[in-house]
């Protein structure tokens, strides 16, 4: 080949190589794909591919030139010009209405019960959703032993968020002995039901239990009784707060300023291990609210022991006391079977064995209670005043019975 045509061949194919150039440069700039489009693109070619190779075991094949230009122009799609907004969620019922249990205004779980008692249960609870509690709104029984209550008790009163109301049920105790517990929750204006607890779903309660109430304890004569025919067994207090004295069959205690505490006088009879104790005693003219009286037995000395009461309420407790510090056993609790208010006789009763206090109300057993701090000791009385100035308690008898002997 001549010089000339190895020049023009040369100058054709520098034509052909810058035509070539020329045409890549003049292709529309792509716009650039996302990578939902490319996988998108991708998927749906190599499905095409297997579905033509069915029956072979498929290698994917790398794009054409021709698909990858058709996604290079691929046109994005225009964002909408009103952008969709979620609305913003109403306040739900949960939130609208909460309730908080606070505590037990009266009855303690486990408060012990004879057949038939009644008693009023009274919940403190504090309103803690969004929502008043309007007189619309209602105390529920839910489910477990109604105790004879009613089914619904509306509210008397609004209750705003933050606020507490006393929520009661007048309730009756089974007559069979054992343990009772009955659920409750409240129900709004559109009689939803509400409670307690991170959802707003869990019930309240009422647990009491129910115990025998036989006034048989086969116990025959006492080991020891004391008429008060004179103060030969008894240490006499008189201090500036209160006062012993025996007179005309009576020993008579006085406590002589209201809100005074329980002062007690000591027998000189030996210590008691096991034992029931009883005492009989009339209130004087005067009695109310939690003027108290009773014993106090298991004292290692004259500072220390159980103390065990009645009020003119109609209620009892008894509490450990160390010298410095109260423990209750059993707090103030109603029942029916202790004669309440002035000009009244009662028959206080206290079984001692072991750790083991059973307490009584006219033979009427009342509860049981267990401690274990003090084991013997000697018994005596005590009186304290809340309400009444010269409060007074008559003592018509005392008597003991050793168990075990």
């Amino acid at each position: 080949m001549t010089y000339l045509s190895r020049k023009l061949l040369s100058t054709v194919a520098c034509l052909l190589l810058a035509s070539v150039t020329l045409v890549g440069c003049n292709l529309p700039a792509p716009q650039q794909p996302t990578p939902d489009l490319l996988a998108t693109s991708a998927a749906q070619t190599v499905a095409v591919r297997l579905t033509q190779s069915a029956g072979q075991t498929p290698v994917p094949p790398s794009p054409t030139q021709e698909e990858l230009q058709a996604l290079a122009s691929a046109t994005l799609p225009e964002p909408s010009s009103t952008p969709t907004i979620t609305p913003t969620a109403t306040p739900d019922e949960a939130s609208c209405d909460r309730a908080e249990y606070v505590s037990d205004v009266t009855i303690a779980d486990d408060t012990t019960f004879t057949p038939g008692a009644t008693f009023t249960k009274v919940w403190r609870m504090r309103n803690v959703g969004t929502c008043t509690w309007t007189n619309s709104y209602a105390l529920v029984f839910v489910d477990g032993e109604q105790m004879n209550g009613a089914s619904v008790v509306q509210l008397t009163s609004d209750v705003a968020p933050n606020d507490t109301v006393d929520l009661s049920v007048e309730l009756t105790a089974p007559s069979a002995p054992d343990t009772y517990r009955g659920n409750w929750q409240l129900r709004n204006d559109e009689d939803r039901l509400f409670g307690i607890g991170e959802d707003a779903d869990v019930s309240f309660w009422v647990q009491i239990v129910v115990i025998d109430d036989s006034d048989d304890l086969g116990l025959g004569e006492p080991t020891w009784r004391d008429t008060f025919t004179s103060s030969a067994y008894w240490y006499m207090v008189d201090t500036e707060d209160t006062r012993f004295e025996v007179k005309d069959g009576d020993l008579i205690m006085e406590s002589i300023h209201s809100g005074t505490f329980d002062q007690w006088g000591l027998s000189n009879r030996p210590k008691l291990t096991d034992f029931y104790l009883e005492i009989t005693a009339r209130t004087g003219d005067e009695c109310s609210g939690l003027d108290r009286y009773g014993v106090l037995i298991r004292a290692p000395d004259s500072s220390q022991g159980y103390v065990y009461g009645f009020s003119c309420s109609g209620r009892y407790r008894i509490y450990k006391w160390d010298g410095e510090n109260y423990t209750g056993l059993q707090e103030w609790t109603t029942t029916p079977h202790i004669q309440s208010g002035p000009n009244q006789t009662n028959r206080l009763g206290i079984w001692a064995e072991g750790d083991t206090f059973k307490l009584y109300a006219n033979g009427k057993l009342l509860a049981e209670v267990n401690d274990s701090e003090y084991s013997e000791g000697r018994f005596g009385l005590f009186i304290g005043s809340s309400n009444t100035d010269n409060f007074k308690v008559f003592v018509e008898e005392a008597a003991y019975w050793v168990i075990g002997e």
